[in-house]
């Protein structure tokens, strides 16, 4: 799925839409079921359809690649019995009960929170217009995208306090309240790849990058997984501090950046040439070449190279999950911090040195001048001061005394 892909399905989140039914189920900390639905989406008041179209949106959030994930099927997990649970639920337009049940059951049982949350899922049936090169839609259609997606949204309780009683025109005390947030895990079934449905891959997003809620795909989907770039970053970071050791904890992080830029400068001279950089792979040689230009040893840029591979052996992450763009940015602040209090040190330095600290204000001193050079001293005025001017032949210098 690319950016143009979701932003597509996106787009199709208001009023006008052609989802036709919605379900959901309300959880208790218990793990009980609260409230169930299951009903057309069209009937639903206008405003309440539109908080579930802003929970759908929000499940095709972030970035692709990090917050949104396409995890594909193997032909064995095709043939397995969550694959075709969700075939059967996509198919059933979400108007078998028992399915959706089902479904609900399989989430509530795996899903690893503490407190309350909302299961919604959308089912949609996108007629897919078929457009020219210039991107313009036509009116024939190229193909019908049945799709769900399930979300799964924590609800908190909101604080009670003061607030407008609109029925009684004045401030009062507001009760507290339970809330359904922004999903925590969502998922659509089959993945719309190219503008087309694929059925061999699953969309998944997660708000939390570094934990994924691995449960809700291995008793809810029964696909393969993949690294998000937060946890690829994790496991390059992980390699080289175990690389430098706990000892040397700023020089780690200093490598690691310039791992980083390194990767970062490979992607943009790649791009500039015209090559496609999306499906550039972290393989053995660029990674060579990017820990050398970080790391001068070579027994570190081994260890770290070797542990890496060990690392990714299942599946080689693309370069670009490794492009922190804030990280890079908040490293070239550092890095220009840095000299400027390094040239602020040096400065300071010269200004404190005894050939400068030590000559005294407004007192008398004595200047002994190299021999034959006393005729030639000026006084010149320069910026309104008037200055001494001695000239001093290469390798002679003045000898500056106090009185």
């Amino acid at each position: 799925m690319t950016n143009s892909d979701r932003n597509e399905l996106r787009r199709r989140f208001v009023k006008d839409n052609s989802i036709s039914r919605m379900s959901l189920c309300y959880v208790n900390s218990s793990r009980e079921k609260v409230v169930v639905q299951n009903e057309s989406f069209q009937n639903l008041p206008e405003e309440e359809a539109f908080k579930y179209l802003d929970i759908a949106k929000k499940s095709l959030s972030g970035n692709i690649g990090d917050n949104l994930m396409e995890f594909a099927f193997t032909s064995s997990q095709e043939e397995g019995e969550n694959y075709r649970f969700l075939t059967a639920l996509k198919e059933s337009g979400l108007k078998n009960a028992e399915l959706v049940d089902l479904l609900f059951d399989r989430i509530i049982d795996s899903y690893v929170y503490d407190g309350n949350f909302l299961i919604t899922v959308l089912y949609d049936d996108y007629d897919v217009m078929t457009k020219t090169k210039d991107k313009l839609a036509l009116d024939e259609s190229e193909e019908v995208f049945s799709y769900i997606i399930v979300s799964i949204c924590p609800v908190n309780q909101t604080k009670a306090g003061l607030g407008y009683l609109p029925n009684e025109n004045r401030m009062g005390a507001r009760e507290k309240d339970w809330v359904a947030g922004a999903p925590d895990v969502a998922f659509m079934f089959p993945c719309f790849s190219d503008r087309s449905a694929d059925i061999h891959h699953v969309c998944y997003y997660t708000k939390d990058t570094a934990d994924i809620h691995d449960e809700i795909i291995d008793s809810v989907i029964g696909c393969s997984t993949k690294k998000t770039a937060t946890q690829c970053r994790t496991v390059l970071k992980d390699v080289v501090d175990e690389s430098f050791g706990t000892e040397d904890k700023e020089k780690a992080k200093d490598m690691l950046l310039k791992i980083h830029d390194s990767i970062n400068t490979k992607l943009e001279e790649s791009s500039a040439e015209g090559e496609d950089v999306s499906g550039m792979t972290l393989d053995r040689e660029v990674l060579t070449a990017a820990v050398k230009d970080a790391v001068k040893e070579e027994a570190y840029v081994n260890k770290i190279v070797d542990t890496c591979e060990e690392a990714f052996e299942k599946e080689p992450p693309v370069l670009q999950s490794f492009v922190d763009k804030k990280a890079l940015k908040a490293s070239e602040g550092e890095r220009r911090e840095k000299a400027l209090v390094k040239e602020i040190t040096e400065l300071k330095q010269k200004l404190e040195s005894p050939d400068t600290a030590d000559m005294p204000e407004n007192k008398a001193i004595k200047i002994i001048i190299p021999t034959g050079r006393a005729e030639t001293i000026k006084i010149e005025t320069m910026e309104g001061e008037r200055f001494v001017m001695i000239p001093v032949a290469d390798g002679e210098e003045p000898f500056i005394k106090e009185v």
